[in-house]
């Protein structure tokens, strides 16, 4: 079981530790005390399973180091305020379809002193056809959704060459031979797949897709509709 002071060991490339790590603790506190129940997993597993589990999937993103990040699905801030935390020169956005856990987000976000954290309180279809649209260097989602629907969420806040990294256990392959619809609709293809360190995650891996062309203009479709038909299946 991983404890705090490894996080700066595995992550070495993250300056400043000595001050993004006491956020991170301090984020586990107040994911803690909150009356919003955001996850199942509780005490010291959380530090592998939330903390480590996003850095490392930030780092096999391409830890950009400027530019714009929008997390999708970002609960109780995984990895979208760990991403803000360790990276301040980054402007992360979060976006929270459910209302409570939006509404605390922003809370620790302010609490965290992370200017540099947008929360978005909307489901990614409408944000995706917001502000947000077409901006992101890197969108990020993790244990969101199966990967046909989870791209129509994330590809249309990405920019042209932009990068979309879904973090996925086992059945991320699999999910991989479905998208070939989704992926041609959405101007989207696989750059590769990297599995996360066994001392972290060694079942987890990043699925990453470059973003190569505009997004058309009727995607991402009314809400609901890419969970209701996947374009995989369409």
């Amino acid at each position: 079981m991983l404890a705090w002071e490894s996080l700066p060991e595995l992550f070495p490339d993250l300056g400043e530790p000595e001050r993004w790590l006491p956020l991170l603790r301090r984020h586990a506190r107040l994911l803690a005390d909150s009356p919003v129940q955001t996850t199942t997993v509780k005490g010291d597993e959380a530090i592998a399973r939330h903390y480590a589990e996003s850095l490392e999937a930030y780092r096999l993103s391409g830890s950009p180091e400027a530019g714009m990040v929008v997390d999708v699905g970002s609960g109780g801030g995984f990895p979208g305020l760990v991403i803000a935390a360790v990276a301040p020169e980054v402007e992360v956005h979060l976006v929270e379809a459910r209302r409570k856990r939006a509404d605390l987000l922003g809370e620790m976000a302010e609490a965290l002193g992370l200017g540099n954290a947008r929360v978005h309180g909307e489901r990614a279809e409408e944000a995706g056809r917001g502000t947000l649209r077409e901006r992101a260097d890197l969108v990020i989602a993790r244990a969101v959704a199966p990967l046909p629907e989870l791209l129509e969420y994330t590809a249309p806040l990405a920019a042209t060459g932009g990068t979309i990294a879904a973090v996925k256990g086992s059945k991320g392959e699999a999910e991989l031979a479905e998208a070939g619809a989704a992926l041609a609709a959405l101007s989207c293809e696989h750059a590769g797949t990297e599995g996360m360190r066994g001392g972290i995650a060694g079942q987890m891996r990043v699925l990453l897709f470059r973003k190569v062309g505009a997004t058309q203009a009727r995607y991402p479709r009314r809400p609901g509709m890419p969970r209701k038909r996947p374009l995989a299946a369409s």
